[in-house]
């Protein structure tokens, strides 16, 4: 059976049942290779229907997800009829090493000779770069948006007609641009890169450094000095006495409060010890010390409150506003002990 490759249908004859996954991409998943399919198919019929700008993107997809020899020359095939013969071509030769890979013989024969069907209509676009500006550090030549490699500067290669956007740049350097259009059936164009211009230098403002020197020579005066804040002193000091006579006051209550008790529990003792000083009933007794231990506690609270109210009336006295050196004011506290003493002592520096 002879087959005839110069039509797509004859094609899909070749190719019937040949999209399904060769083993070398049977890692795809069974949800990839669903959509894979479905999107294969889809292409398909548009093809049947002659809508190949649908079926192309269609059959790209597919062959992305689950890579396929049969996809590849419909795929191929699709290009074709778009008049995309670069694109045609490059694809119909992937498929033929990919089938002659895995021993699909007949599938390679195919994809060869529709390549080599192709070839001879190929146009092609060199990018001639000049020897300067290949040099330059940073060098991008792209064409529509893809950076082409230096190794394609000077080689003819094939491309899909159309109208191509060139850019190339390099870092301190102006851009060049060029469009270029390359037709159908064997073109063949060349662009001319020329060497890039350096990008001017940002040129300093006239007058600059005249009044930059000009602000170094006048003598700047000098920044005003932050005002020195109103003495604070007299305010702490009328702070300090509020809280040195409520902390008096406070002692005072408590040492009274245990100078009565101190009275109470001497005047419950008497009742059991009428002789006075001497006493041998053990509550008596035991009263007569919890009369004692108040009386201390008294004496002790009395004495520290009344200091606290004589210090907290020198302090207030002593706080009306003075300057910032006249305003120093010391307050020291500091425990008295002894054998039958037991206190806290009270000095300070007043100014």
């Amino acid at each position: 059976m002879i087959v005839k490759l110069n039509s797509w249908p004859a094609l899909a004859l070749c190719c019937a049942g040949l999209s399904w996954p060769t083993p070398a991409h049977a890692e795809a998943s069974a949800a990839q290779k669903a959509a894979a399919e479905s999107l294969f198919d889809d292409g398909l019929k548009a093809m049947r229907s002659g809508h190949f700008s649908e079926a192309c993107p269609k059959l790209e997809e597919s062959e992305r997800i689950d890579p396929a020899i049969g996809t590849l020359l419909y795929l191929g095939e699709c290009y074709e009829k778009l008049g995309r013969t670069a694109s045609a071509w490059a694809t119909f030769r992937e498929a033929a090493s990919t089938a002659k890979t895995q021993g699909e013989t007949e599938r390679s024969r195919v994809a060869s000779e529709r390549a080599d069907r192709l070839q001879p209509s190929l146009s092609k676009l060199t990018i001639k770069v000049a020897p300067e500006t290949t040099q330059l550090a940073n060098l991008r030549v792209s064409r529509d948006n893809v950076v082409l490699p230096s190794t394609l500067f000077g080689v003819a290669i094939p491309v899909d007609p159309g109208k191509y956007h060139i850019v190339v740049s390099a870092d301190g350097y102006k851009s060049h641009e060029a469009e270029i259009e390359v037709l159908a059936n064997a073109d063949s164009k060349t662009i001319e890169i020329p060497a890039l211009v350096a990008a001017p230098t940002s040129p300093a403002l006239p007058g600059a450094a005249a009044t930059a020197s000009t602000a170094a020579a006048t003598p700047q005066p000098a920044p005003p000095r932050n005002p020195e804040p109103p003495p604070s002193g007299a305010n702490g000091l009328r702070t300090a006495a509020y809280v040195t006579g409520a902390l008096g006051v406070v002692s005072l209550g408590v040492g009274t409060y245990f100078g009565v008790k101190a009275i109470n529990k001497n005047n419950d003792a008497k009742a059991y010890c009428p002789g006075g000083n001497t006493c041998n009933d053990p509550q008596g007794e035991s009263l007569t010390k919890d009369a004692q231990n108040a009386a201390t506690v008294s004496n002790i609270t009395i004495g520290v409150g009344a200091a606290f109210v004589v210090a907290g009336v020198v302090l207030y006295l002593t706080s009306a506003p003075k300057s910032k050196a006249e305003s120093a004011a010391r307050l020291e506290m500091h425990p008295l002990v002894g054998r039958d003493l037991a206190g806290i002592g009270l000095g300070g520096v007043f100014q």
